[in-house]
């Protein structure tokens, strides 16, 4: 477990509070754990934690995202001894939850060197193939060794989900992760535009479409959603920068078709 002397350190470098600190550290610890077990190659992790991490997305985030490449009852077999195994070693408990589509976890921590619990939810996606499939190393300040390799969707497709998330519901951070793709020089490809939407009934939607989408996110609720998920110095600025981010959407949400 991270010593007080490391989450103290952190939490400077990061310009963030520890409890923040601390969920990030679960969950590298949790991945790097995850996928040591045989199996883990069919479980591909994605959302805004994939892109903080392995493309240096600036957010933090609060919960662990994955689509699954299996039946649910062999996950069920293969998820039940991991969570056994991780218990014994951290003071760690996962409980399930229930959820309209796929699986959800709660874990729990409770950590020596806070006197609070710290929470992750742990949610696990059977509805889609992954389109776009990629394997990496997780490079970490955090006190986690890696042995294995942790399989996650692309840039190009989470970009995709992060389309069809901003259609589908209102959050400030999708908004936020399609600005820093787009900063990347990350086109949204066409062919897996469609797909994503296409689960939804929405393949037909127009760049139109989506852009209007944006418009109709408010400040407020903007500011309200990304406030715990940046750095200390950046919360002030979220207003300003939620109007340099929809022009910024405006002028480059093209559709690449390649």
């Amino acid at each position: 477990m991270i010593t007080q002397e490391q989450l103290t350190s952190l939490s400077k470098k990061f310009k963030t509070n520890a409890a923040t600190v601390l969920r990030e550290y679960l969950q590298i610890w949790f991945l790097s754990r995850l996928y040591s077990f045989t199996g883990s190659e069919e479980i591909f992790f994605k959302g805004g934690t994939a892109l903080h991490l392995f493309f240096g997305a600036p957010r933090f985030s609060e919960d662990l995202d994955f689509t699954v490449q299996t039946e649910v009852e062999a996950f069920e077999r293969f998820i039940k001894p991991v969570f056994k195994a991780l218990s014994r070693e951290e003071e760690v408990e996962f409980k399930g939850r229930k959820t309209l589509t796929g699986k959800r976890f709660l874990l729990t921590a409770r950590p020596s060197v806070v006197n609070y619990p710290v929470f992750i939810n742990l949610d696990f996606s059977f509805r889609e193939k992954v389109l776009s499939p990629q394997k990496s190393i997780i490079k970490t300040q955090f006190p986690v060794l890696f042995t294995a390799y942790v399989y996650h969707l692309s840039a190009q497709e989470i970009m995709a989900e992060k389309i069809r998330a901003v259609m589908t519901r209102k959050k400030g951070r999708d908004l936020y992760d399609l600005w820093f793709l787009g900063s990347k020089g990350i086109l949204p490809e066409e062919r897996l535009v469609k797909e994503k939407l296409n689960y939804y009934g929405l393949a037909k939607t127009s760049k139109e479409e989506i852009l209007k989408r944006v418009e109709s996110f408010s400040k407020g609720d903007f500011i309200l959603d990304l406030r715990p998920f940046v750095p200390v110095g950046e919360r002030e600025k979220l207003g300003v920068f939620f109007e340099y981010l929809k022009d910024f959407l405006s002028k480059t949400l093209e559709i690449s078709s390649e």
